[in-house]
């Protein structure tokens, strides 16, 4: 589609233009960083190699068994705290990301969170375990003194898994990987007719996340922080 050609157009003028823009800061980021082009490479990375991602795996399997075995039937209640805790998630990181990481003073966590914008955009965007699992045990703690135990599960497995596809998602977006159900002008019309509508939909996700973020990074980082 139109659509489609226009994000692909615009990763393909401003990934190099990142590099111009940004070159007295990335210099040895450019030299060490090996930047996933395959699923294959990018999966691998995401869940076999760094650390931080298999641990927060751990920690909600953990959180699930937690609730199983508290012999609590899940009801209504579950259902719409775990909701709850996804939607807050994504409240949390719009308001977060603009508020806070680029917030009007100078603290630590604005100038970290500057180092990434101070990076080629194709980078490895993985936060460090502690981070992950600090954030996400001070946030099961913070549950649990206003939610029954059962619920505080519930809640935080919700929010936990929020997290991690939004740790995902961003990880992704800042590799070099095509969209997946990518068909090349080069495959014939049977496969082209053969990619089914959710497929479709998958990969126009996927271009319209990252152009959105390409933006926010390329073009100007006072505008669309929204992410999830």
């Amino acid at each position: 589609s139109a659509k489609t050609t226009h994000n692909v157009k615009f990763q393909e003028n401003h990934s190099s233009s990142s590099t111009v823009t940004r070159a007295s800061a990335t210099k040895s980021t450019q030299i060490i960083e090996a930047v996933p082009t395959t699923w294959k490479q990018a999966l691998t990375r995401f869940f076999l190699q760094e650390p931080g991602p298999p641990l927060v795996i751990l920690s909600i399997l953990y959180f699930i068994i937690a609730r199983i075995t508290t012999h609590s039937p899940l009801t209504p209640t579950d259902t719409a705290i775990f909701s709850l805790s996804i939607f807050f998630w994504t409240l949390q990181e719009y308001f977060l990301h603009k508020f806070v990481l680029h917030s009007k003073f100078h603290w630590i966590g604005k100038e970290i969170h500057r180092t990434r914008h101070n990076k080629p955009y194709f980078h490895v965007s993985i936060d460090p375990p502690a981070l992950l699992l600090g954030w996400l045990f001070t946030v099961h703690i913070l549950l649990r003194m206003v939610l029954p135990w059962n619920l505080c599960l519930t809640a935080t497995v919700g929010y936990a898994t929020a997290g991690l596809v939004y740790e995902w998602s961003h990880y992704i977006v800042h590799t070099k990987v095509r969209a997946p159900f990518h068909s090349s002008s080069g495959s014939d019309a049977s496969e082209r007719c053969a990619i089914s509508t959710f497929q479709k939909s998958i990969a126009n996700l996927f271009l319209q996340m990252r152009d959105n973020h390409m933006r926010h990074h390329l073009v100007d980082d006072e505008f669309w922080f929204a992410f999830s």
